[in-house]
């Protein structure tokens, strides 16, 4: 049972991600999944890149979202550019690409 639920989940991602790259500007309707009301967005966190993406959902506190969103307008960019920037750095810094001292 396990296994059909993970299969079904990577095709509703799968399709979700091709309706996304088809979509166009225009906002689509809500819709309920798992009892959240969600909306697919056609925002890429780097739209000129050609590499494929890979969406990632996960939780943080709410003091650390206050903080996101307050970037985020201060920034005008969307929150998925801002985290994808945060992991890309964070990989670098685990990689030895990059240090980063306690105040940046």
């Amino acid at each position: 049972m396990q296994e059909t639920l993970v299969k079904d989940t990577e095709q509703r991602i799968s399709d979700g991600f091709q309706e996304i790259a088809s979509a166009s500007a225009e906002p689509k309707p809500m819709e309920n999944i798992g009892g959240e009301k969600t909306q697919t967005s056609s925002i890429s966190p780097h739209p000129s890149e050609q590499e494929p993406t890979k969406g990632v959902q996960t939780y943080i506190p709410m003091s650390m979202y206050r903080r996101l969103n307050d970037i985020k307008l201060t920034r005008r960019e969307n929150i998925a550019a801002l985290v994808a920037q945060a992991i890309e750095l964070w990989l670098d810094v685990q990689e030895g690409k990059q240090k980063v001292s306690a105040t940046i």
